[in-house]
């Protein structure tokens, strides 16, 4: 979060473990605390966690790269 306070930058790295089909999205970010999408994020969380677990806030990503990281000729390929 400090990151993000300092520059907005973000880097998130996501992976289907049964295919390997992956990905990663640069780009910059805003940490949300407040609003219709942070209050729609915490009752997805509170629903979900069945209250266990509370968000604080949400991350708005507006991505600048996304790259392919599944194994084979794609690999690296920026999309």
């Amino acid at each position: 979060m400090q990151n993000i306070k300092a520059n907005g930058k973000i880097a998130v790295s996501i992976c289907d473990d049964k295919t390997l089909e992956g990905y990663q999205i640069k780009g910059t970010a805003v940490h949300l605390t407040e609003g219709p999408v942070v209050d729609m994020f915490k009752k997805i969380v509170s629903d979900t966690f069945k209250g266990a677990v509370t968000a604080k806030g949400a991350l708005e990503i507006t991505p600048d790269t996304i790259i392919v990281t599944t194994p084979g000729p794609d690999n690296k390929k920026t999309l």
